[in-house]
C-alpha cells in the first residue's frame, strides 16, 4: 500500500472512531508505529512503564530486582490514553529493607475500575531495579 493509501485509512477509521482532530489521529498512529517498532526489536515499549517486549527478560528483570514497597503520595493524569484507558504518573515514597524511604515517580496505565487501589496512601509491593533505584516494577 502507498503511503496516501494509509492516510485514507487513518482518515477512514477516524470517521469511524472520531477523534479530536486529524493531527492527533497522525500523532496517535505514529506513537502506535514507535511501539510496534520497540516490541518487533525486543525492545522497551512506551508507555509500559520500563517493560520490554521480552517476557523471559522481564522475568529475568523482576528475579534480580529488589523487593520494596511504596506509599502513594499523588496521582496525576497524565492526558495520555492507550485505546480507553488512562495512563498516570504515580508518585511514590519508595522504602527498601534497612534504608530511608525516597521518592519516585512510576508512569502506569490504571483502568477506572482499579484507580482504587491507587489512591493517596495506599501501599503498593514493587520491585526496584538494583543498578538504578528509581525504575521500580509492580509485583
Amino acid at each position: 500500500m502507498g503511503v496516501l493509501d494509509d492516510m485514507g485509512r487513518l482518515i477512514g477509521n477516524g470517521l469511524t472512531a472520531p477523534l479530536p482532530n486529524f493531527s492527533e489521529s497522525v500523532k496517535q498512529a505514529a506513537d502506535l508505529s514507535d511501539q510496534a517498532k520497540a516490541a518487533q526489536q525486543g525492545g522497551v515499549v512506551p508507555g509500559a512503564g520500563g517493560y520490554g517486549a521480552n517476557p523471559f527478560a522481564n522475568l529475568a528483570a523482576m528475579n534480580a530486582a529488589i523487593p520494596g514497597s511504596g506509599v502513594v503520595t499523588a496521582l496525576t493524569d497524565t492526558g495520555q490514553k492507550f485505546e480507553t484507558t488512562t495512563i498516570y504518573d504515580v508518585s511514590l515514597d519508595v522504602t527498601l529493607d534497612g534504608q530511608p524511604p525516597y521518592p519516585v515517580v512510576h508512569r502506569q496505565m490504571i483502568a477506572a475500575a482499579a484507580l482504587g487501589g491507587w489512591q493517596v496512601g495506599k501501599v503498593i509491593s514493587l520491585r526496584v531495579d538494583p543498578v538504578d533505584k528509581t525504575k521500580v516494577m509492580l509485583g
